[in-house]
C-alpha cells in the first residue's frame, strides 16, 4: 500500500540553515571586496601623485617656479588640488592650471571625487619645491613614513593626510 500523505522536501530549520551559511559566505566575500577596491583606490592615488609630480616638473621647467600662481587658494597656487570657485579659491583650481599650461592632459581628481575636502589632494608649492599629499585608505608603515622624508611645508604634517610625494 503506497502512504500518499508522506511529503518530499526539506524542513524549516534545514532552509534556514542553507540561506544563513548563504548570508555568511556573501558577507565574507563583500568584506574582501571592499578591501580590494580600497586597495585599488590607494594604487590609483600613488601612481597620480607621480603623474602630478611630473607634471609640477614639466610646469617648473616651462615657468622656472613650482608656485602655480593664479590658481588656488587666493591665487597661490597651493591648497586642494581640485578646488575651484569657493569664497577662498579663486575660478581656476591648481589641477585646471596644470592642464591650461599642458602640463597635464586633463585634470587628475581623487578616486572618491573629493575636490575641495578631506579625501582629496593637497598641494603645496609655496618655497623652493613642492608636497603633495593624499589620504589613502589602507597606508602601510612605509606610506605613513612617507610624510617624515617629505619637503618642509608650511602645512601641518598631518593635515589630512597619510602619504606624500615632494621635490
Amino acid at each position: 500500500m503506497i502512504n500518499l500523505n508522506k511529503q518530499k522536501g526539506f524542513t524549516l530549520i534545514e532552509l534556514l540553515v542553507v540561506i544563513a551559511i548563504i548570508g555568511l559566505l556573501s558577507s565574507v566575500v563583500l568584506a574582501s571586496l571592499n578591501s580590494a577596491r580600497a586597495s585599488a583606490r590607494d594604487a590609483k592615488r600613488k601612481a597620480e601623485m607621480q603623474q602630478i609630480k611630473t607634471a609640477m616638473e614639466l610646469y617648473y621647467n616651462n615657468n622656472g617656479r613650482y608656485q602655480v600662481t593664479g590658481s588656488g587658494w587666493a591665487n597661490g597656487g597651493y591648497g586642494w588640488f581640485n578646488c575651484a570657485n569657493t569664497s577662498s579659491y579663486v575660478a581656476t583650481s591648481v589641477a585646471k592650471a596644470l592642464v591650461n599650461n599642458k602640463a597635464l592632459s586633463t585634470e587628475i581628481v581623487d578616486p572618491r571625487g573629493s575636490t575641495c575636502a578631506v579625501g582629496g589632494y593637497l598641494i603645496d608649492t609655496r618655497g623652493n619645491g613642492y608636497t603633495i599629499w593624499a589620504m589613502l585608505e589602507n597606508p602601510t608603515a612605509a606610506d605613513i613614513a612617507t610624510k617624515s622624508s617629505c619637503y618642509h611645508s608650511t602645512y601641518d604634517s598631518s593635515y589630512y593626510s597619510n602619504y606624500c610625494v615632494s621635490i
